[in-house]
């Protein structure tokens, strides 16, 4: 038997209207549409919704076991009611405590929502609470938010799609689970309201989550005020979630007055696989990332791009904390296990003084694993001797300090078969189109002593083994107040300062069968502040090969003549 007609297929099931969705056929009495029972809904027409009050739910799902058909056609909310404001000690701060939801359900099973958009809701434009077995699939949920909020019991939000479990006064969670998102957009959701955080979607206190083939773009937040947290905007944002599966997804051109992201996580066992996370960006705020990966165990990162991710603000100062103000990948605060494997970074950058740019960032982490990773053109167009616009590759460092004294992490971390290329400094002109800042204004060409391609931090016994660190604008290999770390079998090319350079160890490090060549312009460029006794063999080119042979374990020396 052949498949009906899609129209067909929507009509043999229960249909809502745009007078059900409004109230009834009696305007002096409306009432809340709820569907109470089981069963297949479709919405039998486009939809026009003015709410009945500043917290009404067009559609309320009070029932197992449905399926909410919105038959390719939008819930669209017209006229949204003036916001409620805080009363008592948040009165004076304008909060607003009020805001509508496009669809809403709260303790239910086995739910299906699809097919359709939700478009202009003051507050969220989907929202499920408390829920397990919920499939959202082909939605569009655009330009939500505005002056509506939803209190999560975690901040206050506004946006598209959330998802959530529950968490009681005690703070105890009882975990949403069985999260399918497949083919969703979340586009243009924004906000202008303080303390307040907006996001495309929103997946909190979840378990068993499955987010594939979505596009979470062109959040936005123009407030500088956050709500308690370091992000204010975010275009899909997993919070104390475990085992999660993030699939061939996208979060691009995400920003905010305060701090935006692409990707926000945190929790335990996260699978990232071909994701992006390209031009997020603020342009008043102190951070902006690609993706944000925080207090995580068990994170696997697999074949992952963050492009063109960037801070315009010159005064970033990223708070007590500095840990960058630009980044493709911030992998940190507190990571513990993880693998990132074929990813990339390029060209995210700073104008922030105060604070690092790179492609990659590990901060306060253990057992963090980069391998075949690619870190090209990052820079800090404010890399200079007297403050930290420092610029990298990759860095690695241990900003924490940790309850009982020393730091947070900085242990056992590892990069394999990684290159760092053209990361820099400079304010070298570029080609870059508005909105991007103009990074390349000003005199300043940057201090190189504040560039690298690999810049580990009071780290101790990390690994870097087989990569390849060439053309950048200043060291290749930058380990300063390091320990037991083992350099083996890099490449160093023409880094516009040394190759190596080993500053204040905390204590002995290993540096065997590294090639460096023509960094600086002497030997003495190519390898700075080894242990004593490290085996360095030289060769000038145009001259003859030194006698004997070179060992393994020896480090390779190559300059012009």
């Amino acid at each position: 038997m052949s498949e009906l007609p899609h129209g067909d297929a929507c009509f043999r099931k229960t249909p809502i209207t745009a007078q059900d969705i409004n109230g009834g056929p009696d305007p002096s009495h409306r009432v809340p549409f709820v569907i109470t029972a089981p069963g297949q809904y479709a919405l039998a027409e486009d939809v026009d919704w003015v709410a009945a009050g500043e917290d009404a739910r067009a559609i309320t799902i009070a029932s197992d076991d449905v399926t909410l058909d919105l038959c390719g056609r939008t819930l669209r909310q017209l006229d949204p009611p003036a916001p409620v404001l805080a009363q008592g000690p948040s009165a004076s701060r304008g909060e607003v405590v009020s805001g509508n939801v496009g669809v809403y359900a709260e303790g239910r099973r086995r739910l299906v929502i699809k097919n359709g958009s939700v478009l202009g809701i003051q507050g969220v434009g989907i929202a499920v609470k408390a829920c397990s077995q919920v499939d959202l699939l082909d939605l569009s949920v655009r330009r939500c938010g505005g002056d509506g909020v939803f209190d999560t019991s975690f901040l206050r939000r506004n946006g598209g799609i959330f998802v959530m479990g529950a968490q009681d006064a005690d703070s105890n969670i009882a975990f949403a689970s069985d999260i399918r998102m497949l083919d969703c957009v979340c586009s243009e959701n924004a906000s202008r309201l303080d303390l307040v955080v907006t996001l495309g979607a929103l997946v909190l206190f979840c378990d068993n989550v499955e987010v594939k083939r979505c596009v979470f773009n062109h959040t936005a937040n123009t407030s500088a005020r956050p709500s308690g947290v370091q992000f204010n905007v975010v275009g899909a944002d997993f919070v104390i979630c475990r085992n999660v599966l993030v699939e061939d997804c996208e979060a691009h051109d995400n920003t905010s007055g305060g701090e935006p992201a692409g990707f926000f996580a945190w929790g335990e066992n996260y699978k990232f696989l071909r994701c992006r996370a390209n031009r997020n960006f603020t342009l008043t705020g102190n951070r902006a990332c690609g993706f944000n990966i925080s207090t995580t165990s068990n994170l696997e990162m697999v074949d992952c791009e963050a492009d063109g991710n960037y801070n315009a603000n010159p005064v970033a100062s990223a708070d007590v904390v500095r840990d960058f103000s630009a980044l493709g990948f911030r992998i940190g605060r507190a990571v513990y296990r993880g693998l990132l494997d074929d990813c990339r970074a390029m060209g995210n950058h700073s104008v922030g003084a105060n604070a690092p740019a790179a492609g990659f960032a590990l901060h306060s982490t253990r057992q963090v694993v980069l391998r075949r990773c690619v870190a090209v053109g990052n820079r800090n167009a404010s890399g200079a001797a007297e403050n930290d616009g420092l610029a990298a590759g990759f860095i690695a460092s241990a900003p924490l300090a940790a309850p009982e004294g020393g730091l947070v992490g900085g242990e056992d971390n590892a990069f394999v078969d990684c290159i760092a290329d053209g990361n820099t400094v400079h304010r070298t002109p570029l080609f870059v189109q508005p909105p991007a800042p103009p990074v390349d204004a000003g005199p300043s060409r940057g201090d190189p002593q504040k560039g690298a391609g690999f810049l580990l931090d009071r780290q101790k016994d990390a690994r870097i083994v087989g990569c390849q660190s060439a053309n950048n604008d200043g060291k290749g290999i930058w380990l300063r107040a390091c320990a037991r770390a083992l350099v083996e079998g890099n490449t160093l090319s023409r880094n516009a300062l040394y190759g190596i350079q080993n500053e204040d160890p905390a204590g002995l490090s290993a540096f065997t069968g590294n090639r460096a060549h023509l960094n600086g312009s002497r030997h003495r460029h190519n390898y700075v502040g080894l242990p004593p006794g490290t085996p360095v063999h030289k060769w000038t080119l145009g001259s003859p090969p030194p006698e004997g042979p070179s060992g393994q374990l020896d480090n390779l020396s190559i300059r012009l003549p």
